[in-house]
This record gives structure tokens, C-alpha cells and sequence, in this order.
């Protein structure tokens, strides 16, 4: 169970030990460092062992070996991966795996053990995968992507059938090359545009790098750097308060309508309902909690100030259609019922 450098020289560039531990059996570290631009394959098969299957393993990327543990199955369970390595510029790892299921993660003392700071991206490609990543929970599935950060503990389960295309890259030189990009750690993005192209560089890049010299692997490097920028620029850039204020304007005058949808609000500004939403995320909140924050907020100062209208009559204004699933709403922001509010205004004015 070894990498396999079939790009430069066929030799082997790591090896895996007994350590000691109840929970991990193996361990797996780098005998040497690989050449600056280099491709490495495996293909791995067996029956998960039913006594301490756990393993912990190296990636190395970065100038460092990024530490990871995990099972690929049940115990007993057989598996097969295919594993390929590009090492350039950035790094780009390329995941396939059968098997009952396996379950990786990268724990605060594995991080540890490799804390240079690097953000990476995961694609989904065929099946699903669960992250845990910054105390949130992501789906991959395919034609979506996470971003993520090696200085973050991360939690994986992979489907029975999987594959994850992971793009490693220096976080300072990412943030330097994409201002703001920070925010969307933590974060999924859907693959499209330069993002397709992306994935389907790597893709063909996998099928033909066995047969590349160094400058050529380089070359793909690169241009998978150069595709990555591309894919995150669009994100990361801040919507312009111009249009944001926009668009509060806009919500304000259409509260009373109960269809009033993010498909409307997007499609009333010229707007993708991607680009939306990142309206949103950059205030730290989605677009349907701030249509309901701005319509409990006009209900209430109705009921203190229009005691003439039934609180029926008060939903209906705001756009409100289930007046009971309002009532709970309604104390969950401002802690009383609306009755509650109607009777303190009515006790005021005695």
C-alpha cells in the first residue's frame, strides 16, 4: 500500500508503519518529498479488518504531509479505491472509492501535526459526501463543491459509490489572487462555467498525466490554479451596496404579498438566485429569514400601534397566510405572543 510515482521515475516516494494506539492501527508517512511537479497513482483493494480498522494516513501537499484518519468500510467490508495525485503549483487529488460506505476526518490533533494553513477545494463528482466543516453541515452531490480550510477540523462520509476531486492551494496566495475569498470557507457553490471547466481539466488531465514529463505536469498545474481563480472570483466578490439596497427596498414594498418568492426578488433585478443568496450571506442571513424578520417586525409595531385591527387583519397586511405558525414565530423573536403585545398596549393606554 504505497504511492506510486508513475509520472517522473516509477520509485516510491512514501511508506506506512505500525504506530501504537487503540484507535489507529497504521500510519502512514513520507519516506522523501516528491518533485516540485510530479503525478502519483494507486489502486488499492481489500477487506476492511475487523479489528482496528481505523487507520491514519498522509497526503502529501504543500511541502507537508496533511494527516488524516478514517475507515474506508465496515469492518469486514470489502473496498477499492483509485487514487491519483497531481503536484504543481497546487495540488489536486483525485478520489474514487467503492465500498459500504467510509468515513474520513481531520482531527485538532492531526491538525497539529501540519498546520501550515492551506484552502481547498472539494467537487463532487459522482455520488454524495457529507462534510462537517466550521460546526456546518455541507452535501456534496454532483455538480457541487465546498470550500475549505486545513486549519479546520473536517468530517467526511463518502457514499458507497464515490468520487471527490480535492484542489489543495497556499491560502495565502489564494487570498492574494481572489480578495475575499476567505468568507467562503465554510461554504457550497454550485460547479458551473468556469467551474465545469475546472473539473473537466482535471478529469482529462488524470487520463493523460501517466504520460507527461515534468514541464507538461507543471503546465496542467497551473492551469488548474488558474481555472480555481477563476471559479472563486465570481463568489467572492462583494455585491455592491448599491444593489443591496436595492433589493431591501424592494422586499419592503412587496411584504404584503404572500408569494413573494427569491425566484421574484432575483428575476426583478437581473440577478441570478445564487447571487442572491450571497446578498444575504454577506449580512449573516439567509433571504427567506430576512422576509420573515421584516414581516414579524411590521406586525408588531401594528399591534402596538393600530389597535384597531384584528391581528387577522394585521397578518394579512404583512403578507401572512398561517396565523398559527406566525403566533410561534412571533414569540421566538420577541419572546411574548402577539395577544400578549395587543394587551400590554391596551393596559398603556388605561
Amino acid at each position: 500500500m504505497t504511492w506510486i510515482n508513475l509520472g517522473v521515475n516509477g520509485s516510491f516516494f512514501s511508506r506506512y508503519r505500525p504506530v501504537s494506539g487503540a484507535q489507529d492501527r497504521y500510519a502512514r508517512t513520507l519516506a522523501a518529498m516528491p518533485p516540485a511537479a510530479a503525478f502519483h497513482h494507486r489502486v488499492d483493494e481489500g477487506v476492511v479488518e475487523k479489528a482496528g480498522p481505523r487507520h491514519t494516513f498522509a497526503l502529501p501537499v504543500g511541502g507537508q504531509s496533511l494527516q488524516y484518519s478514517g475507515t474506508l468500510g465496515r469492518p469486514g467490508s470489502g473496498y477499492r479505491t483509485v487514487t491519483r495525485l497531481l503536484i504543481g503549483g497546487v495540488t489536486t487529488f483525485d478520489w474514487t472509492y467503492q465500498g459500504s460506505g467510509a468515513h474520513i476526518e481531520r482531527s485538532e490533533s492531526l491538525i497539529r501535526l501540519s498546520p501550515n494553513g492551506l484552502t481547498y477545494l472539494c467537487v463532487c463528482v459522482d455520488g454524495t459526501t457529507r462534510l462537517r466543516h466550521r460546526g456546518t453541515e455541507l452535501l456534496l452531490k454532483p455538480g457541487r463543491a465546498a470550500l475549505c480550510s486545513t486549519v479546520n477540523p473536517l468530517e467526511a462520509r463518502h457514499s458507497t459509490q464515490n468520487r471527490l476531486l480535492t484542489v489543495y492551494v497556499d491560502t495565502a496566495r489564494l487570498e492574494s489572487q481572489v480578495p475575499g475569498v476567505s468568507r467562503l470557507i465554510g461554504t457550497t457553490l454550485a460547479v458551473e462555467g468556469v467551474g465545469e471547466l475546472l473539473v473537466q481539466h482535471i478529469l482529462a488531465t488524470m487520463k493523460l498525466a501517466a504520460g507527461l514529463d515534468p514541464a507538461g505536469l507543471a503546465a496542467t498545474s497551473e492551469a488548474v490554479s488558474d481555472l480555481l481563480v477563476g471559479t472563486l472570483s465570481r463568489r467572492a466578490q462583494p455585491v455592491s451596496p448599491a444593489l443591496e439596497a436595492q433589493i431591501s427596498v424592494y422586499i419592503d414594498s412587496w411584504l404584503g404579498d404572500p408569494e413573494l418568492t427569491v425566484e421574484r426578488i432575483a428575476a426583478a433585478h437581473h440577478i441570478s438566485v445564487r447571487t442572491l443568496h450571497r446578498v444575504f450571506q454577506q449580512r449573516g442571513e439567509t433571504v427567506s429569514t430576512h422576509i420573515k424578520n421584516r414581516r414579524l417586525d411590521g406586525c408588531h409595531a401594528d399591534l402596538l400601534a393600530r389597535p384597531d385591527l384584528m391581528i387577522g387583519a394585521i397578518c394579512a397586511k404583512w403578507g401572512i397566510t398561517d396565523i398559527a405558525h406566525f403566533s410561534r414565530q412571533y414569540k421566538a423573536r420577541f419572546g411574548c405572543t402577539p395577544t400578549d403585545t395587543r394587551e400590554q398596549r391596551l393596559n398603556l393606554t388605561r
